[in-house]
């Protein structure tokens, strides 16, 4: 990580990949890592935030090893050179599914945020239609336009001021105990280290906020062949920086808020004090959210144009890069707005993070990277760290998928139990109320 700083510091490094990299990691997680850190406990969730970073730093590094091997540019032609065309398929439909979701996840943020900012602008009352306004207004005004870019490059101021104002957030986070001292403050007694139970909750979230494999590959492809062989050091520093981000963000805003809430939400600005400063990462978050969707709809759109393009292949290794112009704007058109009419109807943050990762994030970012790799290079890497990689996916996407259904239904059911009960109490106490003035009367 030392040497990667140095090599950062020269005047020839490729500074916009690394922000480029960042942008593409960090993202609607940065929100729900302190959910996790109650979840699981500040060691443990720390403990696995870590891990997660490791193995998404190695499996990045793998994953560019086999596609200079095999002279790929893309995730799904590297899965085709390596094994075929069912491994190319695996690969788009594990990358669309991975994308979509987080893409779903971005508009939930952006209808929750947006709907609170609209109710207290125009001072009404908050409700689904404006949550449901607020999305498809902000995606057909922003989102589409930003979306049909063509080139990934054109998109890297965004980028850099993404960062900066995650890094503000992280700060923002960090001094709430100077800001609102009389309102926030943390109990020591009150604060969990290990807590076991939340460990298949919260690994697929983490290991979601870290995943980049998808874009990793635009990012590569943007690289000049002077600057290519820079894609580690990129890597690491963008792994580290984003690791920074949310170990600052989670500790905090658990320390802080752990006290005065229960329970911490997916999206942690729900309960963060109603200030000016909040009001300003309420916008900023609404921004990058909106604008943070056309990093996403870059590589799902290829995956999707590959998966469309497959019987149109000449050659079994022929890379077709190049997307009519009007099949590029209906594609785009289907990845920017299915997401958002499948967030309009989940109000569940967490829930979307959690499945997204449990699922398609183990796939794509860890099990695939380590099988083709494993096929590509039997002999050029380390064996044992990259099966040890393969089955700690295989093992997450089982565990963390039943227990993330199983958390959904256990919390659905008490939420329905809870109603069923206080509409019974409230239909005794009014039969009772009824018959109480009957007999005055």
């Amino acid at each position: 990580m030392y040497l990667s700083l140095n090599k950062f510091l020269q005047p020839n490094f490729p500074h916009k990949s690394v922000f480029s990299l960042s942008n593409a990691i960090v993202g609607a997680s940065v929100l729900s890592i302190p959910y996790c850190f109650q979840q699981c406990g500040i060691i443990l969730a720390t403990v696995l935030m870590i891990m997660c970073a490791i193995t998404t730093s190695y499996s990045c590094k793998i994953l560019i090893a086999s596609a200079q091997a095999t002279h790929s540019t893309t995730y799904e032609y590297l899965g085709l050179r390596a094994m075929g065309r069912s491994m190319k398929l695996i690969v788009e439909l594990s990358s669309i599914g991975l994308l979509c979701g987080s893409i779903v996840a971005y508009q939930m943020i952006v209808g929750d945020l947006g709907s609170v900012i609209v109710s207290q602008i125009f001072d009404i009352t908050n409700s689904p239609l404006i949550r449901a306004c607020v999305m498809l207004i902000l995606t057909c005004t922003i989102s589409f336009p930003l979306s049909l870019s063509e080139r990934f490059d054109h998109l890297t101021p965004i980028s850099i001021q993404s960062i900066i104002f995650y890094l503000l957030f992280c700060t923002y986070t960090f001094a709430q105990l100077w800001l609102n001292p009389d309102v926030i403050s943390f109990d020591m007694n009150k604060i969990v280290y290990w807590k076991w139970s939340g460990l298949f909750v919260s690994l697929p979230i983490l290991s979601l906020s870290f995943s980049c494999q998808t874009m990793l590959f635009v990012v590569f492809s943007e690289l000049s062949d002077s600057t290519s062989h820079a894609i580690n050091d990129i890597i690491d520093l963008s792994v580290t920086l984003v690791g920074s981000i949310y170990f600052i963000t989670g500790l905090f805003g658990y320390l802080i808020f752990s006290s005065i809430h229960e329970f911490i939400p997916g999206n942690i600005m729900q309960i963060f004090p109603k200030d000016l400063f909040q009001q300003i990462f309420l916008w900023g978050f609404l921004f990058n959210c909106t604008t943070g969707i056309p990093f996403m709809v870059n590589p799902t759109r290829g995956s999707l144009f590959t998966l469309w393009n497959d019987r149109q292949q000449q050659s079994l290794f022929g890379e077709c890069h190049l997307i009519p112009r009007r099949l590029f704007v209906i594609l785009t058109a289907i990845i920017v707005f299915i997401p958002t009419f499948i967030a309009i109807c989940i109000p569940n943050l967490e829930f979307a993070l959690a499945l997204t990762g449990a699922t398609s994030g183990q796939l794509i970012c860890y099990i695939l990277p380590a099988i083709i790799t494993l096929y590509v290079l039997p002999h050029g890497i380390n064996i044992l760290k990259t099966k040890l990689l393969m089955l700690l996916g295989i093992i997450s996407l089982v565990i963390c998928t039943f227990m993330t259904f199983e958390k959904e239904i256990m919390e659905n059911h008490t939420a329905t139990l809870s109603s069923v009960i206080k509409t019974s109490v409230s239909s005794t106490l009014k039969s009772t109320n009824v018959s109480t003035m009957m007999t005055t009367h």
